[in-house]
């Protein structure tokens, strides 16, 4: 190594950022991001030996070393892949066939979907970013964006998916232009525009504030300090996603915290394997039905849901037909026992379920989203935060149990009519 290159790594910081080589035209040969620009920049020149061919070539045409200090892996990420797609380096190609560099891709569909592509699938009627090297770090860095501001990666069903509940997904029916602001913002975060977003969002925190929407206020709050997060150190961006975003930590946090808050209620509640949630559907004075659906070993369990058809009421009364259906499914001893049981309701239908029922029942009611237990001398009522994992994973399950009852009655009419 000769004198100029020594006195120019001897002069490299200890910090992350992203590093330059250029050649004696001066003109940019490879960009790479290290967590410490000393360190990485000093492997290249130490062991000759230990260089392949390639790479060798690289050093023997390096003249000068450019750097530029970042503060976290996610500005490195996007500065590097900025730096690449500007110059072409020769070596970033050579060093790594192109066609695995991968890209992040924005459709232009009235509800635009975001996911990594590569160059070869890349499409013309999308906006991209990129080439980004690392593809490991690309697909954190969505999933870390995900959880800051909810996005589809492909086309969604009518109905909610598990992303909806751990709030990656804005569900299958967005409010179109809020889901575009979103897109927007994500778009501020790919081209590095960290200190703009971060303005712009603590002005629609102030306004939002000032109208007494402390929802959104709150919301906005969240973000801010997110993106400081994930702006503040290296690394943090691998430690986000492992943070948040994991989907059975994510589960697991919700289970523990329904554990904790049910089992001084339930005593023998030890553990939280399944979980059944039950609905009744009605219209008018023909079309009466149940539903039950299933939380088990962490994830909905589709293949365990069961439709019942009400057969001894004519009339609207929920808190019988609640009864029947728990009645008849207890009847079937070769299907698992639950854990415990949610019904959708209050104290009525709690009533009705612990009348047929030994296993613990806890009741959900939709209006101000109040948990109801029946205790051996009173009634207790829980009302969890919003934000709270344990409420979410409740309502999930709730909802899903409504809307299969649903579908079954609408089935059921159709059959009828035809």
């Amino acid at each position: 190594m000769n004198f100029q290159l020594d006195k120019l790594i001897s002069n490299l910081p200890s910090s992350p950022g992203v590093y330059i080589y250029k050649n004696s035209d001066n003109k940019i040969i490879y960009v790479g991001k290290a967590v410490n620009l000393k360190k990485r920049v000093t492997q290249y020149f130490k062991n000759d030996e230990a260089l392949g061919y390639k790479t060798k070539q690289l050093v023997s045409q390096i003249t000068k070393i450019d750097f530029k200090i970042v503060q976290s892996e996610i500005e490195a990420l996007i500065l590097e892949s900025s730096l690449i797609k500007q110059y072409r380096p020769k070596f970033n190609s050579q060093l790594k066939d192109d066609k695995s560099y991968i890209y992040i891709t924005i459709s232009k569909d009235k509800i635009p979907i975001i996911k990594p592509a590569f160059k070869s699938t890349l499409n013309s009627n999308s906006i991209f970013y990129g080439p980004f090297p690392d593809s490991s770090a690309v697909k954190n860095l969505l999933k870390t964006i995900r959880a800051i501001f909810p996005f589809y990666s492909s086309h969604h069903s009518p109905k909610k998916c598990l992303y909806c509940h751990l709030n990656l997904c804005p569900g299958p029916n967005p409010e179109i232009k809020e889901y575009k602001k979103n897109i927007n913002k994500i778009k501020s975060i790919l081209n590095g525009n960290f200190s703009r977003l971060i303005s712009k969002l603590t002005k629609e925190m102030t306004i939002f504030s000032k109208s007494e929407n402390f929802e959104m206020a709150a919301l906005r709050r969240d973000q801010i300090n997110a993106l400081n997060y994930i702006i503040s150190g290296w690394k943090s961006l691998t430690n986000l996603y492992q943070r948040i975003n994991l989907q059975e930590d994510q589960i697991g946090k919700s289970l523990n915290e329904l554990k904790t808050i049910l089992s001084p209620y339930f005593p023998n509640l030890n553990n939280i394997n399944r979980f059944e949630a039950y609905d009744i559907s009605n219209l008018g004075s023909k079309y009466f039905v149940g539903s039950m659906v299933v939380f088990q070993n962490g994830n909905i369990s589709k293949d365990q849901y069961r439709q019942f058809k009400i057969y001894s009421k004519v009339t609207p009364d929920d808190q019988f037909m609640i009864k029947e259906v728990i009645y008849r499914r207890l009847k079937h001893q070769e299907w698992t026992l639950p854990d415990f049981i949610l019904v959708d309701g209050g104290k009525p239908q709690v009533s009705a379920a612990n009348s047929i029922c030994q296993l613990p029942i806890i009741g959900l009611a939709k209006k101000q989203e109040t948990i109801f237990i029946k205790t051996p001398t009173d009634w207790v009522e829980i009302n969890l935060p919003k934000n709270s994992s344990a409420l979410l994973l409740l309502q999930n399950l709730r909802n899903e149990a409504h809307r299969f009852a649903n579908n079954y009655r609408k089935k059921l009419i159709k059959k009828t009519i035809q």
